[in-house]
């Protein structure tokens, strides 16, 4: 074979090198300096677009959800409209609504409403007249301009008169209302230092300075420290942008352009280094290429004395120079490595995963031994005294596969796995980790010696919470941990992993993004107890809500906190769910036809949309009570403007009265409102959602019920308190809608 290879070593390195050193000299000496000046000062310029965009896009939050959540806000509205003095108690709700507008933006300094046609200046915690409060003139100034206006430039504030200190703030006023301002004021005062250190916060790179000015001239960081044009720093290497919103200016400077002229000075002194470099690589690169040559050819040298001894392993054939030849052997080696890697690798996974999955499942009985030998065979650290396991499932799993692909998918489980096996081995902690879910990683925590299992679980909540925490702040989606007791043989793993899963099954109750430790005492509990009684609550619910009784969102509330604080299965939640909204399809079937149509307008679609199947409880609780209040709102409406629903209402006042009058019946009702029995009788079913005899045996066993619990009274005589002249048919009513004995309930529930 021809020494081909040395030669072109040396010839095919000389014209890259020159052309390459020719280029960059002349690039370097004639224009890089320029250049990296302009793109610099283009950078400074797109950032501090950036900058003032993201200062702008602040401003518009606050201007934006001031309009939305103050402006348009009933009780804010009410407040403006009232006169005359009021009790501190009115201005509860609207003080209300400011902090729950002020809690969300740190960067608020305080918000006041300011009506006009008193005086009266209310803020968060205190309220306060025109003539004693602090921030007055401002007030006067913005109710005597008529333009509406936006944000004022940086002032100071003070809310008291006697008070010293004040504070630097840029204001939102908002006219109420929004034209006119005849009302008066909404005043939203932002630290001008947030928004500066906001500023600063996005530049505090080292490389420059930069500050913000309102349109006035004045800077956010106050006059001890003076910003743009009259600033020290304010040099050739500045960049100035006005804000079209706001009117401010930002002020942003290099402070390293000058090593760009430094670079400029040296170019011929560089010019003259490149040359010699020049000589000095052509000859490096000619005894280095030699140099390089020599194992080259001792390899060569070493395939082919291999290749003599074995016929055929490499075709000499087909050989052109010694790189063919090299490469021609490698090749056959690589892929004969590769496919026993590949097989190699594909068993490991496999068996791994499997001696996993037996562990936890129990489908198979090992030992100790057994299992320290098979996990020394697949590269894992096994032997243990005792150990425990945990689950972690990715929370909203369904929204994540619908966001990211599925090389996006692999790359966060891999970012999740890696981060819980660095922590625990930063605790020094031996654990197995395999996916045995798309959405759940089980983890198998083992430790040697003697006691310590309380300890083990305190450290693996410990770990488990800085996880959790961690994949919060840097991943773009939530974990729950759910982790069960200690054991101490491999054969009782699988006990261990099925509390895990009870744990994580609290997650519907509990909500996401947490970490639960089995409690040994929910064995003790009976789990789902209570769930024909939720049941009954949320039928009852359902049923009031047609009837348009405001009780259905106590009831509502009351199931939804025993499902939050009781143990409940995601079975016994989902079917719960899944009853009340056939139960209340069921009901609203029988409104009135003017009723139906509101209700198939909007309710309807609204509960068909409510996931069947929720992570968190809460989440369903929130959705209802938003889509059946805004209906049980429109529905409501209609009612107050239907005769008969006026006419029911004076009824139930009427029964509410007369309930002790044992003659009371739909005949005597119908001759005191002077009407017919038949219509009353369809009315009362329309309205009330039963029958009047029905209706009126439970208002009066609810009285009976009091009565039974407030006083000492015998049954016969609260029987004819509530109306019935005959104990037995009390008995037989109270029975009926109680499912005990008046005697019986007393027992069960008197607090003696």
């Amino acid at each position: 074979m021809q020494k081909k290879w040395l030669y072109r070593f040396i010839l095919s390195y000389l014209p890259i090198f020159f052309a390459v050193i020719f280029c960059l000299m002349l690039l370097f000496f004639l224009g890089v300096s320029e250049l990296t000046k302009k793109q610099s000062l283009k950078t400074y310029e797109v950032y501090s677009q950036q900058v003032m965009h993201i200062v702008d896009s602040t401003l518009q939050n606050i201007d934006t959800l001031a309009s939305k959540n103050l402006l348009l806000h009933p009780k804010i509205a009410a407040y403006f409209e009232q006169t005359g003095e009021q009790s501190p108690y009115s201005y509860y709700g609207v003080t209300e609504v400011l902090l729950d507008f002020v809690a969300p933006l740190p960067m608020i300094d305080s918000v006041y409403l300011y009506r006009a046609t008193d005086g009266k200046v209310l803020l968060q915690h205190f309220s306060s007249e025109i003539k004693d409060f602090g921030d007055r003139d401002f007030i006067e100034q913005a109710m005597k301009s008529s333009k509406p206006m936006l944000w004022s430039g940086v002032r100071n504030l003070s809310l008291y008169d006697s008070d010293d200190r004040q504070k630097s703030v840029v204001s939102l006023v908002k006219k109420m209302p929004y034209y006119s301002g005849a009302q008066g004021l909404i005043v939203i005062n932002v630290r001008s230092s947030s928004l500066q250190a906001l500023v600063k916060e996005m530049y505090d790179n080292g490389t420059g300075t930069a500050c913000l000015m309102d349109a006035g001239g004045s800077s956010f960081e106050g006059a001890a420290r003076p910003c743009g044009p009259q600033a020290p720093a304010a040099e050739k290497g500045s960049v100035v942008l006005a804000s079209p919103y706001s009117g401010w200016k930002l002020y942003m400077s290099m402070q390293h352009h000058s090593v760009f002229a430094f670079l400029s000075t040296f170019s011929y002194i560089w010019f003259v280094l490149g040359l010699i470099a020049i000589v000095g690589g052509v000859g490096a690169m000619t005894y280095i290429s030699h140099r390089q040559y020599r194992p080259i050819d001792q390899v060569v040298s070493r395939i082919q004395s291999f290749t003599e001894q074995k016929k055929g392993y490499v075709d000499r054939t087909d050989v052109k120079d010694e790189f063919a030849f090299i490469d021609h052997a490698l090749v056959n080696l690589i892929e004969q490595s590769n496919r026993f890697e590949e097989q190699q690798a594909e068993g490991m996974i496999y068996r791994r995963s499997q001696l996993f999955k037996e562990l936890m499942e129990g489908t198979r009985p090992i030992s100790k031994e057994e299992l320290h030998r098979e996990s020394a065979l697949l590269g894992i650290e096994a032997p243990f005294d005792y150990a425990a396991t945990a689950i972690v499932e990715m929370d909203a799993y369904a929204r994540f596969i619908s966001e990211y692909s599925a090389r996006d998918q692999l790359l966060f489980k891999f970012t999740l796995r890696s981060a819980i096996q660095e922590i625990a081995g930063e605790e020094e902690e031996f654990l197995w980790t395999e996916w045995v879910t798309p959405s759940r990683l089980g983890l198998f925590y083992r430790k040697a010696g003697s006691g310590g299992e309380r300890r083990m679980i305190v450290k693996i909540t410990e770990m488990a919470e800085r996880a959790r925490a961690w994949v919060e702040q840097y991943l773009k989606f939530t974990i729950t941990f759910g982790i069960g007791g200690t054991v101490r043989e491999p054969h009782q793993v699988h006990l261990s992993y099925r509390q895990a899963e009870k744990a994580l099954e609290r997650k519907i109750s509990l909500g996401p993004n947490r970490v639960i430790v089995y409690d040994p005492q929910w064995g003790s509990l009976a789990e789902g107890s209570g769930v024909d009684t939720l049941m009954q609550e949320l039928q009852e619910a359902a049923q009031l809500f047609r009837l348009g009784n405001p009780d259905w969102e106590l009831l509502l509330r009351q199931a939804f906190q025993a499902l939050s604080t009781g143990i409940y299965s995601r079975e016994d939640v989902t079917g719960l769910i899944r009853l009340f909204k056939a139960q209340l399809k069921r009901e609203m079937q029988e409104l009135p036809q003017e009723l139906q149509e509101v209700w198939r307008a909007d309710g309807l679609q609204r509960i068909q949309d409510l996931p069947e199947d929720p992570e968190w409880v809460e989440e369903t609780r929130s959705y209802l009570y938003e889509a059946l209040g805004e209906v049980d709102r429109q529905l409501r409406g209609l009612r107050m403007g239907r005769e008969q629903y006026t006419l029911a209402a004076q009824v139930r006042e009427y029964i509410m009265e007369h309930y002790a009058d044992s003659e009371l019946s739909l005949a005597q009702i119908s001759d005191t409102f002077d009407m017919n029995q038949k219509t009353l009788s369809r009315i009362f079913k329309e309205e009330f959602g039963e029958k009047f005899v029905d209706y009126l045996a439970k208002v009066r066993v609810e009285q009976a019920k009091r009565l039974l619990l407030e006083t000492s009274e015998p049954v016969q005589a609260i029987a004819e308190k509530v109306g019935y002249l005959y104990p037995m048919s009390f008995i037989r009513v109270f029975k009926k809608v109680e499912g005990t004995t008046p005697g019986d309930y007393r027992k069960e529930h008197s607090p003696e």
